[in-house]
């Protein structure tokens, strides 16, 4: 008998599918815990999305895989026994509604002969890690079993594929933070600031069984820090300074001292720059075309020092 249980609030994608998971990971993960122990623990190289459905009711389209519904914000839930499941988890693979088990291929599988293909042909199959999620909080062990085809379901997992293979082509770099006066900035002047290595990345491309995928990336925000609560926000990356702008303020990022760094560790400010990306996803083809905003992409940088001084006023 299952017991059902609220479905996971959050889908997490990972966006590489062939990153090397030890056995132990998929058998301490269950299927609606994101990785790193918490929803909020996102990360650039995790695709972490609402799905705002609540209950144990079955998804629209019923128990069969790729008829999950949740919200257009997301990824799908595939439902088994009228309980909601994330249809991919990031360690435990894709979930089968038929079976109600999680699947993921092995990424080193063993040669031919082993006794882990259980007499089976490598040409005429796949081994998989099978992991089956409990309503009342367990999961039964995973255990490496043969497959001929792709236990997950055909839609959701072309889609997520999709998903994840445009998202690996989008390159978020940590930023470089810069500001100019590059050697003292003086308290109530000026102060330039941009970031290197922070152009807006390439949208990313995939196709996969009939479904095609776009990623296009876009800034929300950079914020700068300089410690005791200094803090600014600029809409771009900023705008590198050039000695012909003399004393003329940043015209998109720029920032004016109120206080000096004297009172600071080494007489410095220690700053960063954080860049907030989103990214625009657009799915065509297939049963489910629509759109959605992957948010909360974020890189920092290397804390870089700033030293600010007070004003020197000759009588």
């Amino acid at each position: 008998m299952l017991n059902a249980r609220k479905p996971a609030r959050r889908i997490a994608i990972a966006a590489s599918m062939s990153a090397g998971l030890l056995l132990s990971s998929a058998v301490n993960a269950t299927a609606d815990e994101p990785p790193a122990g918490g929803a909020e623990q996102c990360y650039p190289n995790v695709i972490c999305i609402d799905v705002n459905s609540g209950g144990s009711t079955t998804t629209p389209g019923g128990s069969k895989p790729g008829g999950g519904g949740g919200s257009d914000t997301g990824p799908q839930l595939c439902s088994y026994h009228e309980v909601s499941w994330a249809c991919h988890d990031p360690q435990l693979g894709w979930f089968n509604s038929d079976k109600g088990c999680y699947f993921r291929a092995l990424d080193n599988p063993p040669p031919a002969g082993d006794p882990a293909w259980d007499g089976h042909d490598p040409k005429d199959g796949m081994l998989y890690t099978k992991v089956c999620p409990q309503t009342d909080g367990g999961q039964g062990g995973a255990e490496i079993v043969f497959e001929a085809t792709a236990p997950g379901g055909q839609n959701v997992n072309a889609e997520a594929m999709a998903i994840q293979r445009a998202y690996d082509q989008v390159r978020f770099r940590p930023p470089v933070g810069r500001a100019a006066p590059q050697a003292t900035a003086v308290v109530n002047a000026p102060v330039w600031l941009w970031a290197d290595d922070a152009a807006l990345p390439a949208p990313g491309n995939a196709a996969v069984g009939g479904i095609s995928v776009t990623v296009t990336p876009r800034l929300v925000r950079a914020d700068w820090s300089f410690g005791q609560h200094l803090q600014t926000s600029c809409t771009t990356t900023g705008t590198p300074y050039d000695p012909k702008y003399g004393d003329a303020k940043s015209p998109d990022c720029g920032y004016e001292f109120r206080t000096s760094s004297a009172g600071e560790k080494n007489g410095v400010f220690n700053a960063t720059v954080t860049m907030h990306w989103e990214a625009a996803v657009v799915v065509t083809g297939g049963p489910n075309p629509r759109k959605f905003t992957i948010p909360g992409i974020n890189q920092s940088s290397k804390p870089f020092e700033l030293k600010v001084a007070e004003m020197q006023v000759l009588n």
